[in-house]
């Protein structure tokens, strides 16, 4: 059981967490539309959890991720955009800023089980073609943007994962796509692996060009952080892939506790 929680901590730096099956084909080849709303104006009452995304033709009963986390279910595999609202995003000002989580958080069951983000406030405002777009220039849309790049890279099926990586991923270029297709072929329901993570945060020094987003996922002893840097580029985040792509999949930093994090669990 420990080499199976440490095999977890070599994959958080490409996912929120993907258990042991899924890191061990990483690491063992290194040597070779929107949803529909209100027309005349969105309401967000204190009452309800999830805007546009209630029990109907849209959505199917909730579940769980394979480690319990709430995941709603969309009839769209490719997870439903939830009506915006630029006023509900969190406050500049409070003190956890850059720990807190998006109005009405929610996470998606998407393809194979993965955990896929969505907010109210923050984005994604448009889901097209399995593709996730238009996140907020903030702390929140750029930790938004990274838990997405990730989920639907390892989860999207075949001719979609690959244009999540061209379109949500800068640099790397034809590498980074060969890097993600060998992982993808060693595991081949890894999607179900992608799930909620423990806990988010932005690093402070965050600048609307540029955010630092870590992503705390359980291992042995505590926690692994995974650090993705985001860049606003033609007006959405993409993940800045390093010159180094094999940087992506190596280990990642521990820490004992969830201090400093914030919980971008299911939010009401």
């Amino acid at each position: 059981m420990k080499s199976f929680r440490l095999l977890i901590i070599l994959l958080a730096s490409i996912t929120a967490l993907v258990i042991a099956a899924f890191v061990w084909t990483l690491t063992g080849d290194n040597d070779a539309p929107d949803t529909g709303g209100d027309p005349a104006g969105p309401t967000m009452p204190t009452h309800r959890s999830f805007p546009d995304l209630t029990p109907s033709a849209t959505s199917l009963p909730p579940m769980t991720d394979l480690f319990g986390s709430r995941l709603e279910v969309p009839t769209e595999e490719s997870g439903v955009a939830l009506q915006q609202e630029p006023t509900a995003r969190p406050d500049p000002a409070r003190p956890d800023y850059l720990t807190a989580p998006p109005a009405w958080m929610q996470w998606q069951r998407g393809w194979g089980g993965a955990a896929l983000p969505v907010s109210g406030s923050d984005g994604p405002a448009r889901i097209q073609r399995g593709v996730a777009t238009d996140f907020a220039r903030t702390p929140q849309g750029a930790a938004l943007a990274a838990l997405d790049a990730l989920g639907r890279a390892l989860a999207a099926p075949e001719g979609t994962w690959q244009r999540v990586v061209a379109e949500r991923y800068y640099g790397g270029g034809p590498a980074l796509v060969s890097r993600f297709a060998r992982s993808r072929e060693r595991t081949a329901d890894a999607a179900r692996y992608v799930v909620v993570p423990d806990g988010v945060r932005v690093r402070p020094g965050y600048r609307d060009d540029l955010a630092v987003v870590e992503i705390a996922s359980r291992a042995e002893g505590g926690y692994a952080i995974a650090t993705w840097p985001m860049a606003w580029i033609s007006g959405d985040w993409r993940v800045r892939v390093p010159d180094d792509i094999e940087t992506l999949w190596g280990p990642a930093a521990s820490v004992p506790t969830l201090t400093g994090f914030g919980s971008w669990k299911n939010q009401p």
